[in-house]
Formats: structure tokens, sequence, C-alpha cells
């Protein structure tokens, strides 16, 4: 068995034993950083209509410098992105600089300037492996560092490697979401149901037989639960993770 292969199986049982996301994305660049991979980050791609909160919600795993993955969801680069752009179209491994060069990419000024703005944080190169997971959604890891060096033999074993990474990320997300699921009590979950109905805070105070106050206190706390600034917010996310269809 080749030392490869041994690595590969080592960090293929690390990211198995590791119960975060920062634990996934420690193992994974320990093992690409051989290749100056040395920063990562990884979802599902967003629609066009997704504003940063939804964004935000698309990311698996994120192990970008905070600074630089602040200026990218504050103005929305991942639509203008040529990378993303590239995963949407090809499902094939690629270095970012292939997606500039891909004459169907058809790189706009927008998406030059997103380029430019991630070699300022170090972010010179990267490798970007795009899949389906088993629901059918269209995701990548994207790894990425200031002097990177993949030969192509690599690209297989990178994208194997990631694909298991992506695998654990989603497996840790649904058990956080069956706990979050178990938080909310009965009574909340009727009230988030009937806000999702559009009833106000004093009609559901009617409806349940509770004071507005007490219906202000359930929402506090299933929107403090549910991480939502904002009542469509906690809606979306009660929906997304089944609380209410």
């Amino acid at each position: 068995m080749s030392t490869s292969f041994d690595q590969t199986l080592d960090v293929i049982s690390r990211i198995q034993a590791a119960n975060t996301d920062v634990m996934i994305c420690e193992a994974l660049t320990a093992y690409t950083s051989m290749y100056g991979l040395t920063r990562m980050i990884a979802g599902t791609m967003p629609s066009p209509r997704d504003r940063r909160p939804e964004q935000e919600d698309h990311l698996l795993l994120s192990g970008f410098p905070g600074e630089w993955l602040n200026v990218y969801l504050e103005n929305g680069y991942v639509h203008a992105d040529p990378v993303i752009q590239r995963i949407k179209q090809d499902l094939s491994p690629f270095v970012w600089s292939e997606a500039l060069a891909d004459r169907r990419a058809m790189v706009t000024e927008a998406g030059q300037r997103v380029i430019d703005e991630a070699r300022d944080f170090g972010l010179n190169e990267g490798l970007a492996v795009p899949m389906i997971t088993l629901d059918g959604q269209v995701a990548a890891v994207s790894l990425a560092g200031e002097k990177v060096e993949v030969p192509p033999k690599a690209k297989g074993m990178i994208s194997m490697v990631s694909s298991f990474a992506i695998g654990r990320a989603m497996e840790l997300r649904s058990k956080q979401a069956r706990r979050q699921r178990s938080m909310l009590t009965p009574r909340e979950i009727e009230c988030i149901r009937w806000v999702a109905d559009g009833k106000s805070d004093w009609e559901i105070s009617i409806i349940l037989n509770i004071s507005q106050s007490t219906m202000e206190t359930h929402l506090k706390n299933i929107r403090r639960k549910l991480q939502a600034a904002s009542r469509p917010q906690a809606v979306a996310n009660a929906i997304r993770q089944g609380l209410i269809s």
C-alpha cells in the first residue's frame, strides 16, 4: 500500500471521528496542505435570489479567513464568482485559474474582482471539487492557498476525501437539526405554525388562550432556538428542519 493511500485512509478516519465542523476542516486541510491548499470552504449552491442569510444556510464548512468570508457574503459575490459559475456547469474537479480561462465562463468585471480580492487574503489559487449530494443538490468543496501545486494524479484522492468531508458535515448538521427539533416545546411548535399561517401575536394569543405577553415570550424563545433574526427567518428555519409543513 502506498504512503499516499495510507495518508488518505488516515484523513478519512479523522474526518469520520470529527464531532465539529472545525475538526473536519482541520483534518481535510492537514491532508491537502502538502499541495499548498491550506484553506477550505464547502457548501451547497444557493439560488440567484438568495441573500446573505440564505447564503449562510448553504455553508457546510468554513475555513476561509473570516474577514474575506464577510466581504464575500456582504457583497453577494457568490452570484459573480467564476468558480461558482464553473461548478454549476461542470462537476469535474478544476483549479480556479481554469475557470478564468474557460471560454464558457464569460468572466465579468465583477467576477474578476472576486478573484482579485481573494488574493488580498492569501487565496491566490485553489482547487474546486464539485459533487452531487444524496438528495440531488449541487455542492462543492473549494480549497485554496498562497502557493498551490496540485499534480493531476492528486485530484482524485482530494476529490474522494472532500466528498467524505461534505458527507460528514451534512451528517453533523442533520444531527444538530434533530436536536433543535427536540428543543422546541409542543406549545412553541403550535405558535410557529400559526406564525407561518400569517397570524399576529394578538391573534395567536386568542387562538391558544394565552396572554399576548406570553405569546411574545414564546416567539422570542423560538427565534433563539432556531437562530433566527426575524419572524420570516424563524418560519423558514422551522420549515427547513421539518417542524412545520
